[in-house]
């Protein structure tokens, strides 16, 4: 509560606490409330705030507009997570101080979250991982109740599939994989997540060499895209099934098509490292 900015600006218009407490409260309950902190009740506040001219989220949550900064911080932290450019996100990321957080446990979950990403796929600190990780199993969402739980199974099991440990990998994506349909998806930032989900399942199930697995996550990934809408993912599965195809079947027509659709998309979403790494991949293999 930023009880200061609630003083300056009765200071600025003049009024003493008698004055602005006419009518509404009794002096003492103003005096207690910009003295001690003793906060009236709301149906008071909102009429001492509209005597003043102030809105109620004005002086409720004083690093209410820091919080707004940072929840878009992290939401283009988490697009650059998206397009590969880890480097800005990790610029992101580390200047964000996790203690400022502490009062929005969803901020908080999704700061570990792409922490605990980045560490994984830019091949940071694994055991930093596995911290940022627990944090949201152990401690911010112990009943598995946010999208968050699934992620931080999804990156628990990127670090163990890292590390070779195929018994501890299989067992995080297997609780994934059973539940991952189940999954309701109802805002913009859920179907990100959910098809981050799919896309890094797809993944550990390909370098398994479970194709039959893996294709058809992908395939489910290219329909959730497109009934919500989503196309920052699709050029990274299409990119995935054309691997995946000349894996099983070499070189041919399918391959060609996923590869076509992969770069359309990329370049539509201006995702420059996907299009250096089909590239890449379609010149190592003589494409």
């Amino acid at each position: 509560m930023d009880i200061q900015a609630f003083i300056d600006e009765r200071k600025e218009l003049g009024l003493s606490q008698k004055e602005l407490s006419n009518g509404i409260c009794t002096q003492a309950t103003l005096s207690k409330f910009e003295n001690n902190g003793k906060i009236p009740s709301l149906k008071i506040l909102i009429k001492l705030c509209n005597r003043l001219g102030l809105s109620l989220d004005s002086i409720i949550g004083v690093n209410d507009s820091s919080s707004k900064k940072v929840a878009k911080e992290m939401s283009q932290a988490e697009f650059n997570l998206i397009i590969q450019e880890y480097d800005d996100a990790w610029a992101i990321i580390n200047k964000i101080d996790p203690d400022i957080l502490n009062n929005d446990k969803n901020l908080l979950m999704q700061y570990y979250y792409l922490r605990g990403y980045l560490n994984v796929l830019d091949d940071g600190d694994l055991f930093d991982a596995v911290f940022d990780f627990n944090r949201i199993l152990s401690e911010l969402d112990t009943r598995g109740e946010t999208i968050f739980t699934f992620l931080s199974f999804v990156g628990m099991g990127m670090v163990y599939a890292k590390q070779g440990d195929d018994s501890k990998s299989e067992y995080y994506f297997s609780k994934v994989f059973n539940n991952i349909y189940t999954m309701s998806i109802d805002d913009v930032s859920k179907i990100w997540r959910y098809i981050n989900i799919i896309f890094y399942s797809a993944i550990y199930y390909s370098e398994k060499q479970d194709l039959e697995t893996a294709n058809a996550l992908l395939n489910y990934g290219v329909k959730v895209c497109a009934e919500n809408h989503v196309t920052y993912y699709i050029a990274r599965i299409y990119a995935q099934l054309a691997m995946n195809e000349n894996r099983v079947n070499g070189n041919n027509g399918k391959v060609q098509d996923y590869i076509d659709k992969a770069l359309v998309f990329s370049e539509f979403n201006g995702n420059k490292k996907e299009i250096e790494v089909i590239k890449r991949w379609v010149k190592a293999n003589n494409l």
